[in-house]
């Protein structure tokens, strides 16, 4: 059981990363949920730069309100599957956000470097540059 398998956050039910998110979707996140049958524009926006997943009511489009629970959850987003492991911007080395997630004293080493391998497939797929897992350069 771990948190980004999702486990430990059904155990607690937790969906805080799932408010008032601003994430990114890659082309292949996009095709993966469109093969669902939802239209881009239900889901999506562009915001000039990248695609993200749209906010109703502050929350995820995917979110059930009643349930707490991905609607999608197992072709969800790649960024999804990530959290709490996240990209510094300033260092672009693979962080995980303690601010935000409150399971984030629990992700183990295991658990940050298959999130940061995760984040380095998300820059591959845009073209960006690859973020680095902190103390490997």
């Amino acid at each position: 059981m771990g948190v980004l398998d999702g486990e430990m956050c059904l155990k607690v039910r937790c969906s805080k990363c799932c408010w008032d998110t601003q994430m990114i979707l890659t082309p292949s996140d996009i095709q993966r949920i469109e093969k669902l049958g939802y239209k881009r524009e239900y889901f999506a926006f562009f915001d000039g730069k990248y695609w993200r997943l749209k906010n109703v009511n502050s929350h995820c489009i995917f979110l059930d309100e009643k349930t707490g629970l991905c609607k999608i959850y197992e072709n969800r987003p790649l960024g999804c599957r990530a959290y709490p492991i996240i990209v510094d911007d300033e260092t672009n080395t693979c962080v995980i956000d303690v601010e935000y997630c409150p399971l984030a004293e629990k992700i183990t080493v295991k658990e940050y470097l298959l999130g940061c391998r995760i984040l380095q497939k998300i820059f591959r797929e845009l073209g960006e540059k690859e973020p680095k897992p902190i103390g490997i350069r």
